[in-house]
């Protein structure tokens, strides 16, 4: 019996050891990764840069079909065969939007992570052009065509 005894220890000893690996494991991975808000937030985040592209280069479109710069974002969603999404993905308000000259432009939306401590959720956009801190952020950009 006093085997089985020692055995029943050394089994509980190794079951209690390797949970405190797990629960260390999980705690370590769940630092070295973020929580899950704050990876959801980046996501959010990457897709509202991502949005903003999007624009951007309809934009660019828009001008070299009409000429001119588009009034609004409806009236660019609006335009036949467009798929753009022009509000935040959680809110569902409407990303800014100005002309500020014959050529340029500014987009605007609010961040809930800051660029310098969080990198991009895997962007396709050049980080440098993009960055933003919390909060609402604006972006001045020229077209880059020319109308024909």
């Amino acid at each position: 019996m006093s085997a089985d005894r020692a055995q029943g220890r050394a089994g509980r000893w190794l079951a209690i050891a390797a949970s405190v690996v797990v629960v260390a494991t999980v705690a370590v991975a769940i630092v070295v990764m973020d929580s899950p808000s704050a990876q959801r937030e980046a996501k959010l985040d990457s897709r509202r840069v991502d949005d903003l592209v999007h624009i951007a280069r309809v934009i660019d479109n828009y001008v070299k079909a009409h000429g001119t710069l588009p009034p609004d974002l409806a009236t660019l969603a609006g335009e036949p065969g467009q798929r753009l999404s022009i509000t935040d993905p959680v809110d569902g308000t409407p990303y800014g939007y100005e002309a500020t000259g014959e050529r340029s432009f500014r987009l605007c939306a609010g961040f809930a992570t800051d660029t310098a401590r969080t990198p991009a959720a895997g962007g396709r956009w050049s980080a440098d052009e993009w960055n933003h801190d919390v909060g609402p952020q604006c972006f001045d950009r020229k077209v880059k065509r020319k109308p024909d």
